[in-house]
């Protein structure tokens, strides 16, 4: 009597299965969507000291009446974009925290690398190392989010998203109150209300 199932049948097919799976995961591996950055250093020196001034607009908010407000700010028309992403950033980091017009941005919060993927993602590596525990609550870690994201996109027509960093790593926050994550569908900080008191 012949044997129904011979070992070298039952070989084929696990070998069959593995070069398939194999072959699956490695596809999966490749078309996984990866921030691969264009530029990740800014060029050396940010801009010269003969490039025009060029004003770019930065949310705020008026002390008086916490109203979300535009102004201006002057950066350098570099001969890089990279370099004027990066200039806004840098603007928007040190923006003014007296005056009648605040940025909601803590102190100690710096930059520590920018960079802007192919795709057209701006990725904003932000180090909260010198920053205190109690920085902000949410609507102002919230202000800062939407800040960030409208000095690139509002700025730059090049920039398609946002993505923030926190100490080099993908964070759930920044201070404890804001989900991050990518500005695809995120709202005008013009659009949010103003907390009431």
């Amino acid at each position: 009597m012949k044997k129904l199932f011979t070992s070298k049948p039952i070989l084929t097919v696990v070998v069959l299965l593995a070069l398939i799976t194999g072959s699956l995961w490695t596809i999966r591996k490749i078309s996984a969507p990866k921030i691969i950055p264009v530029r990740a250093a800014a060029l050396s020196p940010l801009f010269e000291p003969r490039d025009k001034s060029m004003n770019i607009l930065l949310k705020g908010v008026e002390v008086e009446s916490g109203r979300i407000v535009t102004f201006n700010a002057t950066i350098r028309e570099s001969k890089s974009r990279f370099n004027q992403m990066k200039q806004a950033v840098l603007a928007y980091l040190q923006g003014p925290r007296t005056g009648a017009i605040r940025v909601a941005v803590p102190e100690g919060l710096a930059l520590n690398e920018f960079y802007l993927t192919a795709q057209g993602t701006a990725v904003v590596d932000l180090s909260t190392s010198q920053m205190k525990g109690d920085s902000f609550g949410f609507y102002a870690e919230a202000l800062f989010v939407k800040g960030m994201i409208e000095a690139l996109t509002g700025n730059f027509f090049e920039v398609k998203q946002v993505k923030l960093l926190v100490n080099g790593q993908d964070a759930t926050t920044l201070g404890g109150h804001y989900a991050l994550g990518t500005s695809e569908a995120a709202a005008p900080v013009s659009a949010m209300a103003a907390p009431v008191y």
